[in-house]
């Protein structure tokens, strides 16, 4: 006789816990219910939930410590008695929580399955429940190691994210995409993976190594994000009355970014002028390879180049590395946790 699926269901709130009263969208903690009493009623799957509510918020006020209450909740279940673990999630700030459990937990065993949905549950567009059995069926199905984010666009396709490489949803669709493309689709055939060299393959994903991540026990405020464009004032930003150990620049497409500034709108002066904190750079490709002027007199400068990872993995990862006591925060960056980085690998490429 198979064996009834166990899942460890977080919920957190966001759209997929909220209802729509008066035109106001608010978490409401009777539709997180709603979520489950509406997969029983439509589904005939056995299945067995145990339900936790970390908190109930909205997902844009999302901080840090949320990252770690969802991830303290995780550590203080066994997570081997379950076959897999789904956390319904607002979608503002989905990628950051996605890249964060990879930081923070160690490799595990089974699914880590992240869920949100465009509208709140009941509303005619809405694809909460959609998204919510998508990631029931993986997990009693697939059973495939790692993090991951189950999601339908508006093209009527569910796709499925490695979740250290899922980018915030656009604007008018709510659609998400991947940083180098999505893992594959999930259909009744099951999962479907996308040809990319740059995905990892099945044979990796359901074999994956013992990893201890380092300990983070409380965030603090040290990080900061900038994002290139033109005539930015980097003299407004005045660090050094700050406590602000690193600098996280998202730069333009190739690594380039202003070293000719006046009045304050050089980078290159910026990261001159504040030696006393890293100066992290994003957008690399392959930092031997040929490089814009610009580029090379940032990193000469005192600037730091990480290629090929996605805005949201980078800023969430340099929170984990500057809150750790256990590595170099730069060795810690160079570290690969969960396929955060894009790599052109021979054993990678058309996966099973």
């Amino acid at each position: 006789m198979e064996k009834t699926p166990k899942i460890l269901l977080l919920l957190t709130g966001g759209t997929i816990g909220s209802s729509v009263n008066d035109r106001s969208i608010d978490v409401d903690t009777r539709r997180s219910d709603d979520l489950l009493s509406i997969y029983k009623e439509q589904s005939n799957q056995a299945v067995e939930f145990e339900v936790v509510r970390p908190f109930n918020i909205l997902s844009e006020n999302a901080e840090p410590k949320h990252w770690l209450a969802i991830i303290k909740t995780l550590q203080s279940h066994r997570l081997s008695d379950y076959d897999g673990v789904i956390i319904a999630h607002g979608s503002d700030s989905l990628p950051y929580t996605g890249a964060a459990l990879a930081y923070g937990l160690d490799s595990p065993m089974i699914p880590i399955v992240l869920v949100a949905a465009n509208y709140a549950i009941g509303e005619p567009k809405s694809n909460a429940i959609v998204n919510f059995s998508a990631a029931v069926e993986f997990i009693s199905n697939m059973k495939l190691p790692g993090f991951y984010t189950i999601y339908e666009n508006s093209d009527a396709v569910i796709y499925v994210h490695l979740a250290t490489r899922l980018l915030e949803a656009d604007w008018l669709k709510d659609d998400f995409t991947s940083f180098g493309g999505p893992l594959g689709v999930f259909d009744k055939r099951g999962l479907c993976c996308v040809p990319s060299p740059k995905n990892p393959t099945m044979l990796k994903l359901y074999n994956p190594s013992p990893d201890d991540v380092p300990l983070v026990k409380e965030f603090r405020n040290e990080v900061l994000a900038l994002r290139a464009y033109p005539g930015l004032n980097y003299e407004v930003i005045e660090l050094q009355k700050r406590p602000i150990r690193a600098v996280l620049h998202s730069l333009y497409h190739c690594g380039s970014g202003n070293i000719t500034g006046e009045n304050g709108t050089s980078l290159l002066a910026f990261i001159k002028n504040n030696p006393q904190v890293d100066h992290y750079m994003i957008s690399y490709k392959n930092i031997h390879g040929d490089l814009y002027a610009s580029c090379q007199q940032l990193i000469a400068a005192g600037g730091i180049p990480l290629e090929n990872i996605s805005f949201e993995a980078a800023v969430t990862k340099l929170n984990f590395a500057y809150n750790q006591q256990e590595h170099l925060p730069i060795n810690y960056m160079k570290r690969e946790f969960f396929y955060e980085f894009l790599r052109d690998a021979r054993e990678n490429g058309y996966v099973l």
